[in-house]
């Protein structure tokens, strides 16, 4: 008689109790990650920040460093011995959950003295954008898509060339890298005033630098 009389008294009461057919829903699995520093010069040292949230019972991390490198413990500095951007990805996974997040370091070639005039020559830069500049400045309604294009940088000595691009001018570069994929890049603005900053230097094989890096700066203007 007591279960009897708890229970009518959850429904005189309009307190909630448990019905046929309902589910216990398990708590998302949460990962977030981070990387410090973002850029630096090779060879680079870097340190990555896991957070893990809602994991039921013990969870195992797997980590891809983005250059052929994995390990297990992301408390591990993790050195990244050549130029380029990598993107670091950290799975979480529980006996029942998983989760992944990502982030991204740019590494830079190491710089090295110019070389004396003469013996090799810097490139002649090419910086453009769709839509067209008037003069620095880039305008139009946001959600503003915009084509950042270097690709028409020529070399006179044939140097590999490394092209940078830092789209929201936070002073830290947001793609790096020597092919047709970096030397032209897309991004979308919101609301709001930026300073993009594109450069380009060029090269050796091996990943010196020749010449320090050549830079243009814009001012995005997209109006809400």
């Amino acid at each position: 008689m007591r279960r009897l009389t708890l229970v009518a008294a959850l429904v005189v009461l309009g307190l909630p109790g448990c019905q046929k057919g309902d589910k216990l829903t398990a708590p998302a699995l949460v990962a977030t990650c981070g990387a410090q520093p973002t850029t630096g010069l090779a060879p680079l040292s870097v340190t990555f920040q896991l957070t893990v949230s809602g994991a039921e019972g013990p969870f195992q991390v797997v980590v891809s460093y983005g250059d052929g490198q994995s390990g297990t413990n992301p408390d591990l500095p993790h050195p990244y011995a050549t130029s380029g951007v990598f993107t670091a990805a950290f799975t979480v996974t529980t006996a029942t959950q998983s989760a992944r997040c990502s982030t991204t370091v740019a590494v830079l070639p190491s710089a090295v003295p110019s070389p004396p005039s003469g013996s090799n020559r810097p490139p002649t830069p090419s910086y453009k954008s769709t839509p067209a500049a008037s003069g620095s400045t880039v305008s139009g309604t946001a959600p503003l898509a915009v084509r950042w294009n270097m690709c028409a940088t020529t070399d006179p000595d044939q140097d590999l060339l490394y092209f940078l691009m830092d789209f929201d001018g936070d002073g830290r570069f947001d793609s790096g890298g020597t092919t047709g994929a970096h030397c032209r890049k897309d991004y979308v603005y919101a609301a709001g005033t930026y300073r993009p900053r594109l450069c380009v230097h060029d090269m050796t094989a091996s990943g010196e630098a020749l010449h320090d890096d050549q830079c243009r700066t814009f001012t995005v203007l997209a109006t809400p």
